[in-house]
């Protein structure tokens, strides 16, 4: 079975997400057909594709869906959606445009399940670590970074319920700003805490030289989406 190194597969990551960002139509059909294509070869391959634990990836972003499409339907300026409503409706234009930016988010959220349930959480860093590499130079100890966005990733789940809390609690004289800085505060530094105090051993396997073939992969994915966007 083909199977990309870790450090293409990231690299694909990002240039996928980078052409999702973009909300073209066209690039949405065709990032979406990857998408199932690969959770398809996820499921069949390594029997690791969770539908729940998608879903639930989803909807812990349901409230950010909701203020894209708040942002874009009731601030961009065009023909109201509902007339009835007068000055209070959202434009067509920019509902259709938060629908698109709604959707290139979905896809982002399911290509990194994607990325983290068919990577071991020690390729995942080893690809990391490969990136890293030029950042020794300038005294960054790449080592750490790469184990604490992985376990902060793994992390993330686990403070839902705090972050929860944070937001009910409601200090007095405090604006919702201030309410929503500070939780976003708690839920930062308990995430790294959780991160840091995970005592789970990582094994990391060590660095293979990538096939110069496989690179080319990210390339035609790249070009593909160029070609997508210009339609």
């Amino acid at each position: 079975m083909l199977t990309m190194l870790t450090p293409v597969r990231i690299l694909t990551l990002l240039i996928l997400a980078a052409g999702l960002a973009s909300g073209h139509p066209i690039v949405l059909l065709v990032g979406a057909a990857l998408l199932i294509g690969t959770g398809l070869w996820a499921w069949h391959g390594y029997r690791a594709f969770d539908a729940q634990m998608l879903l639930r990836m989803l909807r812990r972003v349901r409230w950010l869906l909701l203020a894209i499409l708040i942002l874009y339907g009731w601030f961009t300026p065009g023909a109201a959606m509902l007339p009835v409503l007068g000055q209070f409706s959202p434009s067509l234009e920019g509902v259709q445009q938060g629908l698109l930016r709604v959707a290139a988010l979905l896809a982002i959220v399911a290509a990194v399940y994607l990325l983290l349930a068919t990577t071991p959480r020690g390729e995942l860093v080893a690809g990391l670590l490969w990136y890293g590499r030029p950042l020794r130079r300038l005294g960054v100890d790449d080592t750490r970074f790469a184990v604490r966005l992985v376990l902060a990733l793994e992390a993330v789940p686990q403070v839902q319920t705090l972050a929860r809390t944070a937001l009910m609690d409601k200090p007095q004289g405090a604006s919702r700003m201030q309410r929503l800085g500070r939780a976003a505060t708690v839920v930062f530094e308990a995430t790294l805490a959780r991160a840091e105090q995970s005592t789970g051993a990582i094994a990391v396997p060590d660095s293979q030289p990538v096939p110069l073939w496989q690179w080319s992969l990210p390339g035609v994915l790249a070009a593909l989406l160029v070609a997508a966007a210009t339609v």
